[in-house]
């Protein structure tokens, strides 16, 4: 996957995210309505992919008030994702220490790559290593079916399940990162998807172990 490394992109508020992803999901749930139960491996490069960035400080201290490095911290983590991010592709504030980066016609296949070009650049920054900065990326691919029909209007739902992906298992490093897509017996269960973000939140695990979901953990390489 290109990026536009150095690409300016604008930085989104709420209000604009407000409009934004109701049309994105939209958009997705009527590619997968005219792909059907198409198999995985023959998916277009169309999905939708919803990533939080946080940057957390090691040792569970409180992060540093803005007058005391905070806010450069917070610019620090917006360039950085910036920078692994194509001019195509969102970002903006998801409160607090978190960023969310939308990243549109996305292979699913491919939807790792992202994580790790952005944990990567966290791993290697020079200011967040020296401040103790644990980033961590949790991510979700949508369409979660086939048939989607989850409401547009309820995208925070999504992103909530992405935080809940990228918070599973305890970091071992100073950058982590768990991504959540649909999986191999997606297209054959009928399970309405309202249901299914719904049991994620219960119990993630028996979802995936069934496959309906699938469960990326990014391990970091040399180079990417």
């Amino acid at each position: 996957m290109n990026t536009g490394h150095g690409v300016d992109l604008p930085f989104a508020d709420e209000a604009f995210f407000e409009v934004f992803m109701p049309y994105e999901l939209r958009l997705a749930q009527r590619r997968a309505m005219t792909w059907g139960a198409r198999p995985e491996d023959l998916l277009p490069p169309a999905f939708v992919g919803l990533y939080l960035i946080r940057a957390d400080m090691s040792g569970n201290r409180p992060f540093p008030s803005d007058e005391d490095g905070g806010a450069e911290i917070r610019d620090h983590l917006v360039s950085l994702t910036r920078a692994g991010l194509r001019d195509s592709d969102v970002l903006g504030s998801a409160g607090g220490n978190e960023l969310l980066a939308v990243v549109r016609d996305l292979d699913p296949h491919q939807s790792y790559v992202v994580a790790q070009r952005l944990l990567s650049a966290c791993s290697r920054s020079e200011l967040l290593l020296a401040v103790g900065i644990n980033a961590r990326v949790g991510y979700l691919v949508y369409p979660l079916t086939s048939q989607p029909n989850f409401p547009p209007g309820e995208w925070k739902t999504l992103v909530r399940l992405a935080r809940a992906a990228g918070e599973k298992g305890a970091p071992t490093t100073n950058a982590t990162g768990f991504g959540l897509l649909r999986g191999p017996t997606a297209a054959t269960t009928n399970i309405p998807e309202t249901d299914l973000v719904d049991l994620a939140f219960q119990d993630m695990d028996s979802l995936i172990n069934s496959g309906l979901l699938s469960l990326q953990r990014i391990h970091l390489m040399a180079g990417i």
